[in-house]
């Protein structure tokens, strides 16, 4: 019984990780766009 509670944590941990990491790249990807369109010299 503990162990399958250990189990649901770690794959609800996994999860969590997992979807702040997405929000993490799609906030970074627009931060990039956004730098990139306001300072064209870089392109």
């Amino acid at each position: 019984m503990i162990g399958e509670f250990g189990i649901k944590n770690v794959r609800y941990v996994n999860y969590r990780v997992a979807l702040v990491g997405e929000i993490a790249i799609c906030f970074l990807s627009n931060l990039a766009q956004k730098s990139i369109v306001s300072s064209p010299e870089f392109t």
